[in-house]
C-alpha cells in the first residue's frame, strides 16, 4: 500500500497479504453471489439485479500473474457452481481506476477472458471513485429510488481518496454492503501531522479522529479502529460491522472492515475470515518459511471455550433455543455458526453440563438450559 500521491507502476507484484486480502474477497463473494442472486429472482422483479463494484479496481493483474480484485470478482461469479442457476440475474460490474494507464491494462485483461455470458455486463470507469460512484447513486438519491443490491470492495491507495460521505451514501440504501481496506498503521502514523486533516477528517466523516492525537501505540489503534467502525454502523443500512487484521511482514497493520446489513452477510463475513485465520478467525500475519507462505497445520484446533462461556453468559439457567445460539455466536462472540453444535453443544452436553430437550435428532428445534 502506497500513500495518496505517489506514483506507482501499472503493474507490481503480489505480496503475502495482499494474497491473504484476495483470498477473503474471494471467499465472501463465494457466499454473497448465491445468496443475493437467488433473493434477486424471488423478489419477482422483470429485472433481477446485483451491482458489484471495485472502486480503486487498478490494473486487473500482478507483474506475478497472479490476478486482482477486479478479475477476481468476476471469476468468483463465472466460475461459481449456481451460475447457472442465476441466468436470469443481471450482474453488473462496476470497475473505477483513476490512472489511465491502469485503466487500459484492466480493459485488456477483460477482453482477454472472450465472449462474457449475455447476463454479465462489466463498465469500467476511468476517474475518481468518489466522483465517478457519485454519479451513480446520487441521481437515485434525488429520485427517492433504492439502488439495486450492491457489494463495493473499497481499497484505496492511502486513506485520502476514500471518504466516508460516500461510503455511508451507499451503505444507507438496503441490501448494500461493503468491504473496505483501512491501511491502519499509515493512519495512526499521520494522526496528528500537519497537512493531514483533511484527508482524516473526509476518511472519518468527522473531526473526532483528533481524540487519538495524544495516544500513542495499540491504544491510538484501537481508539481509530473503533471511530471507523462506529461511524460505518451510524449508516443506515449497517447492522454489523467486523474487522480482520493483517500484518505485513515489515510489520505493517492493515484491516479489512466489513459493512453489513444483515445476520446473513455477518455469517458469510465470518466464514471467509475463518478460511484465512482457521485458528481464532480474526487476523493473518505474513511469514516465510523457504520463501513459502506459512499455513496452519491440520492439526491446529479451534478453542471454544469462549464461546460457551459467552453462551452460559447470556443465557445462564434459562431455556433457549439453537436460533438463539446461532445469533449470539454470530453477533456477540469471534466465533462461525460451524462452531456451535459439534465443537461447543455437543461437548457441554456430553459431560452434563448443557440439559437440550429434542423433539428428534440433532439440535433443530431443540430447546437448551445450561445445569447451574
Amino acid at each position: 500500500m502506497l500513500l495518496a500521491g505517489m506514483t506507482i507502476p501499472a503493474l507490481w507484484p503480489l505480496d503475502l497479504h495482499t494474497a491473504a486480502k484476495h483470498r477473503v474477497l474471494r471467499a465472501y463473494l463465494d457466499g454473497w453471489i448465491p445468496v443475493m442472486g437467488h433473493q434477486a429472482l424471488r423478489v419477482g422483479e422483470h429485472d433481477p439485479r446485483l451491482l458489484l463494484v471495485d472502486g480503486f479496481a487498478g490494473p486487473g493483474r500482478y507483474a506475478t500473474g497472479e490476478s486482482g480484485s477486479p478479475l477476481i470478482m468476476l471469476e468468483a461469479l463465472l466460475s461459481h457452481k449456481s451460475f447457472e442457476e442465476l441466468a436470469d440475474v443481471r450482474f453488473i460490474f462496476l470497475f473505477i481506476e483513476q490512472d489511465e494507464v491502469r485503466v487500459e491494462h484492466l480493459r485488456k485483461e477483460v477482453e482477454d477472458l472472450g465472449d462474457l455470458p449475455k447476463n454479465v455486463i462489466v463498465r469500467i470507469e476511468h476517474g475518481e471513485f468518489e466522483g465517478v460512484f457519485s454519479s451513480v447513486i446520487d441521481p437515485i438519491i434525488e429520485k427517492g429510488a433504492h439502488l439495486i443490491p450492491t457489494f463495493a470492495f473499497i481499497d484505496p491507495f492511502g486513506y485520502s481518496s476514500a471518504s466516508m460521505s460516500i461510503t455511508g451514501r451507499l451503505l444507507d440504501f438496503p441490501r448494500c454492503e461493503t468491504l473496505f481496506f483501512l491501511p491502519m498503521s499509515f493512519i495512526h502514523r499521520f494522526v496528528g501531522r500537519e497537512g493531514q486533516e483533511a484527508a482524516l477528517t473526509s476518511l472519518f466523516g468527522t473531526d473526532e479522529w483528533r481524540v487519538a492525537v495524544p495516544l500513542q501505540g495499540q491504544e491510538r489503534t484501537a481508539c481509530l479502529l473503533e471511530l471507523f467502525e462506529r461511524r460505518l454502523k451510524q449508516s443506515g443500512g449497517v447492522e454489523y460491522v467486523r474487522s480482520f487484521q493483517l500484518r505485513t511482514q515489515d510489520g505493517n497493520d492493515y484491516r479489512l472492515v466489513f459493512g453489513l446489513g444483515h445476520l446473513k452477510g455477518l455469517e458469510i463475513a465470518k466464514d471467509a475470515m475463518w478460511s484465512v485465520d482457521p485458528v481464532a478467525g480474526t487476523s493473518y500475519t505474513a511469514t516465510t518459511e523457504s520463501g513459502q507462505e506459512v499455513l496452519f497445520s491440520p492439526g491446529d484446533m479451534v478453542d471454544t471455550a469462549p464461546l460457551l462461556a459467552e453462551l452460559h453468559s447470556q443465557f445462564g439457567g434459562e431455556w433457549f433455543t439453537i436460533d438463539q445460539a446461532d445469533r449470539c455466536t454470530l453477533v456477540d462472540t469471534p466465533f462461525r455458526k460451524a462452531h456451535l453444535r459439534r465443537l461447543t453443544l455437543q461437548p457441554a452436553e456430553r459431560v452434563g453440563n448443557l440439559e437440550v430437550l429434542r423433539p428428534g435428532r440433532g439440535f433443530k428445534n431443540a430447546r437448551m438450559r445450561f445445569r447451574l
